[in-house]
C-alpha cells in the first residue's frame, strides 16, 4: 500500500491575483455608484459669515440722540403732580423730618435779684461790705456769660478794690468800670436784647452825672438791671 492511498491529496484554492495584473479583480460597486466614473465631492451647507467688529466699538452717541422714555415691561412709579401733592401708594416727594434742637440749660443758676435799693440800704448797714459782695458777683457773672464769646475777662473786683484801685490813684477804677459796662452791653446785644448799659453810660452818668449827685445812682441802676437781664437769659438758654 502506497502513501497516496493512505493520505489523499486535498485541493488547494487558487490565490487572488496581484494588483495591477491582467487578472485583477475589479473593485466592488455599490448601489447608485457607476463603475469607472469619478465620484462627486460631498457638499456642505454654507452659513452667513459673522460681521467684523467696528474699529470703534464704544463710540459716543450723537448729540441729538434722545434717551428712551418708554419701556414696555418696566414698573415705573407714577410721577408727582406739579402742585407737589403726594401721589397714592406712597409715591411723591418726601417731607423733611422736623428736628428739635434741645438747648442745654446750665446747672448753676446765676442771681437775678439785684436791686439798687438793697445796694444802698444794705451797704449802709454793713458799712460797704454788701456793696463789695454785689460787685464781685457782677464781675464773676459777666466773666461766666461773656468770656466764652468775647474772649475777655474782667479783673477780680477784690483785687481792684483792695490793691490796684488805690495804687493807680483811681485810674484803674475808671478803666475797670468802663470795660465792664461795655462787656455787659455787648453781651445783651449779642443775645438780641436791648443794650441797657454801655461805656457811654458810665462816663455820662457816673462821671459827669456826679455833678448832679443822682448821676452815679442812675448808672448803678442801669448796671444792676442789665446784669439781671443777662443772667436771666443765661439761666434760660445758656
Amino acid at each position: 500500500m502506497t502513501d497516496s492511498n493512505m493520505h489523499p491529496q486535498i485541493p488547494t484554492p487558487a490565490l487572488p491575483p496581484r494588483p495591477g495584473t491582467s487578472g485583477a479583480t475589479p473593485a466592488p460597486t455599490y448601489p447608485g455608484m457607476s463603475s469607472g466614473a469619478p465620484q462627486p465631492q460631498q457638499t456642505y451647507p454654507t452659513y452667513p459669515s459673522q460681521p467684523s467688529p467696528s474699529s470703534q466699538p464704544y463710540a459716543e452717541p450723537a448729540n441729538n440722540a434722545t434717551p428712551a422714555t418708554h419701556y414696555a415691561d418696566a414698573n415705573i412709579p407714577p410721577s408727582t403732580p406739579a402742585g407737589g401733592a403726594p401721589m397714592p401708594n406712597g409715591y411723591g416727594p418726601q417731607q423733611p423730618i422736623p428736628v428739635t434742637v434741645v438747648q442745654q440749660v446750665p446747672a448753676y443758676k446765676l442771681k437775678t435779684n439785684r436791686s439798687l435799693l438793697k445796694y444802698i440800704l444794705l451797704g449802709l448797714i454793713t458799712f460797704g461790705i454788701y456793696d463789695i459782695v454785689v460787685m464781685y458777683d457782677v464781675t464773676e457773672a459777666t466773666n461766666m456769660v461773656a468770656t466764652p464769646h468775647d474772649g475777655r475777662k474782667s479783673m477780680n473786683y477784690l483785687l481792684m478794690f483792695f490793691l490796684f484801685g488805690w495804687l493807680s490813684l483811681g485810674i484803674a477804677w475808671l478803666v475797670w468800670y468802663s470795660n465792664l459796662s461795655d462787656r455787659i452791653g455787648n453781651e445783651l446785644q449779642r443775645r438780641g436784647m436791648p443794650r441797657e448799659v454801655s461805656m457811654a453810660d458810665f462816663w455820662l452818668w457816673c462821671i459827669l452825672g456826679s455833678l448832679i449827685i443822682v448821676g452815679p445812682f442812675i448808672y448803678l441802676y442801669k448796671l444792676l438791671k442789665a446784669t439781671n437781664m443777662m443772667c436771666e437769659d443765661y439761666n434760660a438758654r445758656g
